[in-house]
């Protein structure tokens, strides 16, 4: 029997984002509360977001505090050291006890666009546990409904680099953020989106419905990245220019399409000048260390300059296991970080070799901006790399950076041979599920005990919940499998393309 095309691609549809769900949703249980970097401005600015009300926030003694639960702004008390569990939560009595502490350290005093956290404000309650957890699992189906619109408005040829351009970069870094409480969850899915939605609706011609809704999903994504963060409202603006790069054409048509992403850059900008993250570009940031914010005058310029050029490929190398996750203290097994950084090289270097001339151009400005901004933030306040600059501020930008050279699978001729399709199925398989397994180590145990394999033996912490860490780590590694799996047969299978395809069943 021979199905139709639009039965198989509802097989594609409806497989794989389950399993994409099911892999972030493992992540997701698998750090408790309080686990991503300055989650407790991030929280308590969640809470609050609302005004006052009762049980969730009230005012402070100042203008500049409020009153929140204590397990939001004191949760990371693991924080730092990788030998502690995340059982000091439990001990301290932080989501039992009725207790209030005062607050200084949030978005009410200005520093971060407050959309992200207007929207997490409806989610929160008085049960901080569960109030985190459906935060996280509104932020995944956020980043699957990104992934399948896209998948469903796109041309069939930009499904490959759809796939792909995320199967590459987000381990581990983007599988431990996109499904948590941080705002750079909505940054690390929207700016990618953005850039890949404003291309293919300047590919298009006419102003059918699926251009239309490409249109609609670029502005969504800028307004969620541009309300999440103010550097990804810039980032917006440089995957636009990309994306413009790519598309361009001397005729009326394309120059009036060019009004949408015009118009959401001065979305973009509005957001960017009014949140206090972009006095950063002209005031630098602090050292993030006391020991250290006293010695600006002991360096040179120069010196501070030329050392961070030949570091920054350390910031970039961070997204993919060489900086520890959560607050930089869950360090990554060297499986992970060579295995994550090795097949990111070797797929872009592969593309790179296929890429028209535009791409490869396009891609190198796109490079020298995540190179550039984080120096500049950087010498503003002569800060060495490591300090206050992390790889999460420039994740989106390196997604994008990969989205552009793998523009290359557009051409069916363009594709893995089995052999590398499964060499790097068996390097990112082992690798994901080993992040995976240490990020739930490090939690319920703490990681000075190399010894210990059975997590469900003597955990100090595991949320109130019938299935065990371990059952966790086992459904979380499946479920990935089956997501490089697929993605790996179709991009070897990209010769012919799905449209000129039918299954027999």
């Amino acid at each position: 029997m021979k199905l139709p095309l639009w039965m198989i691609r509802i097989r594609w549809i409806a497989a794989l984002p389950v399993l994409v769900f099911v892999a972030l949703g493992a992540w997701a249980f698998s750090s408790p509360v309080g686990a991503s970097p300055d989650d407790n401005f991030h929280l308590a600015s969640t809470w609050c977001a609302g005004g006052d009300r009762p049980g969730l926030c009230a005012p402070g003694s100042k203008p500049s505090e409020r009153r929140v639960d204590a397990g939001l702004v004191l949760a990371q008390c693991y924080a730092f050291d990788a030998n502690e569990s995340a059982g000091c939560q439990a001990d301290r009595g932080l989501f039992t006890d009725d207790r209030t502490v005062l607050a200084s350290h949030g978005a009410w005093n200005g520093g971060y666009p407050p959309v992200y956290y207007a929207v997490m404000n409806v989610f929160a309650s008085p049960n901080i546990e569960v109030s985190v957890m459906v935060i996280r699992f509104v932020n995944i189906i956020f980043f699957v409904l990104s992934g399948v619109a896209l998948w469903l408005l796109l041309p069939v040829a930009n499904r490959r680099p759809l796939l792909l351009m995320w199967t590459v970069t987000t381990l581990p870094l983007g599988l431990f953020l996109i499904p948590s409480n941080n705002p750079s969850s909505w940054a690390i899915t929207a700016v990618p989106t953005a850039w890949l939605a404003l291309y293919g609706f300047l590919k298009l011609r006419g102003w059918g419905l699926r251009r239309v809704l490409l249109g609609a999903v670029f502005a969504l994504e800028v307004v969620a990245a541009s309300g999440a963060r103010a550097d990804a409202a810039a980032f917006t603006v440089v995957g636009s220019l990309a994306a413009i790069a790519l598309c361009w054409k001397r005729d009326r048509s394309f120059f009036f399409a060019l009004a949408i992403p015009i118009i959401m850059a001065g979305v973009a900008f509005a957001f960017f000048i009014n949140a206090g993250q972009a006095s950063v570009a002209s005031n630098g940031l602090g050292s993030g260390n006391p020991e250290l914010d006293g010695t600006a005058d002991k360096r040179s310029s120069w010196g501070v300059l030329v050392g961070n050029i030949t570091r920054v490929p350390f910031l970039w190398q961070g997204a993919f296991g060489g900086w520890g996750l959560g607050w930089l203290d869950t360090p990554m097994p060297t499986l992970v970080s060579l295995g994550s950084t090795g097949v990111i090289v070797a797929v872009l270097f592969f593309a790179l070799g296929k890429s028209r001339r535009s791409r490869v151009w396009t891609a190198a400005a796109v490079t020298f901006l995540a190179a550039a901004v984080p120096l500049y933030v950087l010498q503003r306040n002569l800060n060495y790399v490591g300090e206050n600059v992390q790889p999460r501020y420039i994740l989106p930008l390196l997604i994008v950076i990969a989205g552009v050279l793998l523009l290359a699978f557009e051409r069916k001729g363009v594709t893995f041979t089995r052999a590398q399709a499964w060499i790097i199925a068996v390097v990112l398989i082992p690798a994901g599920s080993l992040a995976l397994f240490t990020n739930l180590k490090r939690y319920t145990h703490g990681l000075s005990d190399e010894s210990v394999i059975n997590l469900d033996a003597n955990a100090e912490w595991w949320w109130a919940m019938p299935i065990s860490p371990l059952a966790l780590w086992v459904v979380g590694s499946v479920s990935y499998a089956l997501v490089i799996i697929a993605v790996m047969y179709f991009a070897g299978h990209g010769g012919r393309r799905l449209s000129e395809r039918t299954i027999s069943a």
